[in-house]
């Protein structure tokens, strides 16, 4: 699946704007099958309210500061509660869009990285969640810039 920068709604929710905080900024990026639209959220908090309960294919993402004071960016996949074959399955579902779903981030929130151009030098940690260990693991995805198109 690839990025297409005009199937991307970027919303800011208070105190968030195009340009900052970076402290306590979270992302809440969705999507809908039937338009191929991406919905993007920019806030203090995510957007439960986005969220399909039944579907859990969002991807949440967190500005994080380390103990060197440096900024990660945590993101969140819910691989879920299923058997291997069904975790197995989200799991490389959620692998084969990642690309796609952090350049809708970067994008979306591109002005940020327009004021702050030091943050496209950030490490990227996606975090998969799932009650089978071997897909219940953080992997490291580079750094902003990687993405930014």
């Amino acid at each position: 699946m690839s990025f297409s920068s005009d199937k991307l709604e970027t919303t800011f929710i208070s105190p968030m704007t195009t340009d900052g905080p970076v402290e306590n900024r979270k992302y809440t990026l969705t999507h809908s099958d039937e338009t191929g639209m991406m919905f993007l959220d920019i806030g203090s908090q995510y957007n439960y309210s986005a969220i399909n309960e039944d579907m859990r294919d969002e991807i949440l993402g967190k500005w994080i500061m380390s103990d060197d004071n440096f900024y990660r960016l945590i993101f969140y996949a819910h691989v879920g509660d299923y058997n291997f074959t069904n975790a197995y399955k989200r799991y490389m579902i959620f692998k084969s869009h990642l690309e796609s779903a952090l350049q809708a981030v970067f994008f979306g929130d591109r002005d940020l990285f327009e004021s702050y151009s030091q943050l496209i030098y950030t490490p990227i940690y996606v975090k998969f969640d799932s009650t089978i260990p071997m897909f219940d693991n953080y992997e490291y995805y580079g750094y902003i810039k990687d993405y930014i198109v």
